[in-house]
């Protein structure tokens, strides 16, 4: 089964040789003890599955352990839940000081079934400005925090974001996308580089637990890959490849100089530890504010919000491809995916855009024609059940019952023949691989019951796109996902075959064993 990417996984090899940081034979213990030399590395499986390590294709690595500091909202059932946690947090901070909390939590899983207002998070702090995001794309604050980034109910929304008001144009402290709360976050306390080398270090730990032993990081600012390029020197467990963050609060003129700054793009060196995998462009908006061609269900007038024109981004991708870059970009909305897909075919002349390994992140909503067209562009995706998971409630209230029930539409993008690799996009979601993996298979939510049954795939598809699919999409194949000689010596041991295993058993599987490059990086016993 050895380099087989249908099943990925290895039931009979009881031993791996592995020799400067690669696999040189699997097999027998005594026929690994015969072929390799004295001396040489040999990991005994111990009778375990063995599988290539898993690659999570869209994961904010740096962000999910920066998060585990602030104050944790993932067990909140209620609204006074949110209040009391963060009133536990002001009682141990000075006055004025920013109370920051953790963006993976949902409002679908509270009694109220909403996000608390600003008045709410008033009485958990009268004399501290809130910071409460929920996900990526919705930012929570109080009145305190409303005067400091001088947002007033006055004020005109911002292009591409929202200020929302309530019935009576009050503002109710939400607010809607970058554009919105970019006043705000720009008021809080910076990371320390050790804040980051720590986070770095907790959530690389973590994730080596549940057998992720790369990471391909979206959207990082100087200081981000700043912080990932020190952890290289600190022994950090996991290969990440980087992306650079495009900002498109910025003028074109701003962007195009940015880039220039950058250069050309590095050469792709696959080692992992770590490099640079290109550019990061968040088209739209997520559940609330995705940009899609027909209205929104709870409000026809509403289509989402495009973070820049479709002019601009065909600019930027056009001047990005001559540098050589590969572009990731964010698309939510069929509306969204339609500029990117339009932005990639003026890029150049097909055969480049081909070669070059682009990828569109999220696909969720994919317009009439759209997976074609990726595939003839030889366009990547990176999948995510673990948001369809998490915010399966809300994109039946905002898109409708249909568009939620086809979100994320896995079996036709894996019939396809597109180059498709699993993420999870924590810290909007859980990172754990195995209930992605269990939501891809089931289609099950946390909160909106099935979604989209006839887009289930099955345990096997599902671990080849976290390994040999993810690979592609790092542009890593020929030295990750599979386990065979040569390749680098990154594999987990589980206590189960999830290919036999019911979805709930695949769900509950515990990983024993974590190497990365022929060294462990976690073991249990």
């Amino acid at each position: 089964m050895v380099g087989d990417v249908a099943p990925t996984l290895d039931t009979k090899s009881r031993a791996i040789w592995t020799e400067d940081g690669r696999i040189r034979a699997l097999g027998g213990e005594d026929e690994i003890r015969r072929a390799s030399p004295t001396g040489a590395e040999m990991v005994d499986l111990a009778g375990a599955v063995v599988m290539p390590g898993l690659i999570d294709s869209h994961a904010h690595l740096l962000q999910t352990g920066l998060g585990w500091s602030r104050v944790s909202l993932a067990d909140a059932r209620s609204i006074d839940d949110i209040v009391q946690a963060i009133a536990e947090r002001v009682r141990a901070t000075p006055d004025g000081d920013w109370i920051q909390c953790s963006s993976r939590w949902h409002e679908t899983r509270l009694r109220e079934g909403r996000l608390p207002t600003v008045e709410e998070l008033d009485r958990a702090a009268p004399r501290h400005p809130v910071y409460l995001p929920r996900g990526g794309h919705v930012v929570v604050t109080n009145h305190i925090g409303l005067e400091l980034a001088g947002i007033t109910a006055s004020d005109t929304d911002p292009e591409g974001g929202q200020f929302v008001r309530d019935g009576e144009r009050k503002l109710t402290g939400m607010l809607l996308e970058a554009p919105a709360f970019r006043r705000l976050t720009r008021l809080l306390p910076q990371a320390t580089e050790e804040d980051r080398q720590a986070a770095l270090q907790e959530a690389g730990t973590a994730f080596s637990r549940s057998g992720i032993t790369s990471v391909r990081e979206p959207g990082l600012d100087v200081a981000g890959v700043k912080a990932y390029q020190t952890a290289v020197d600190r022994d950090h467990p996991i290969r990440t490849s980087l992306m650079w963050r495009v900002d498109l609060g910025q003028t074109d003129d701003e962007r195009t100089e940015w880039l220039e700054q950058l250069g050309p793009a590095p050469g792709v060196q696959n080692d992992g530890w770590p490099e640079v995998w290109g550019l990061k462009i968040t088209l739209d908006g997520g559940v609330e504010g995705g940009y899609f061609k027909e209205g929104y269900a709870n409000d026809p007038q509403q289509h989402g919000f495009p973070l820049t024109s479709q002019e601009s981004l065909n600019k930027f991708v056009q001047r990005a491809h001559t540098f050589g870059w590969r572009i990731g970009i964010h698309v939510v909305g069929d509306a969204a995916m339609d500029m990117a897909l339009i932005a990639f075919e003026g890029a150049g002349p097909t055969e480049q855009v081909v070669r070059r390994g682009h990828v569109l992140e999220h696909a969720f909503v994919p317009p009439p024609g759209g997976i074609e067209r990726t595939r003839r562009l030889g366009l990547g995706v990176t999948l995510q059940h673990a948001l369809v998971y998490s915010l399966g409630g809300n994109m039946r209230t905002y898109w409708g019952e249909e568009r939620a029930a086809n979100c994320t539409p896995t079996r036709e993008w894996v019939d396809s023949g597109v180059a498709v690799g699993a993420g999870t996009d924590t810290p909007v979601t859980d990172f754990d691989p195995w209930l992605n993996i269990f939501g891809f298979m089931t289609r099950e939510t946390d909160v909106a019951g099935v979604l989209g049954p006839e887009h289930r795939i099955t345990a096997a598809e599902a671990l080849r796109m976290y390994t040999t699919g993810s690979a592609k999409i790092l542009g890593a194949g020929n030295v990750v996902g599979s386990l065979e000689p040569g390749k680098l010596a990154d594999f987990i041991c589980l206590d189960r075959d999830p290919l036999s295993a019911a979805p709930d058993e695949v769900r509950a599987t515990r990983v024993l064993r974590t190497v990365v490059g022929g060294r462990a990086v976690h073991s249990i016993g």
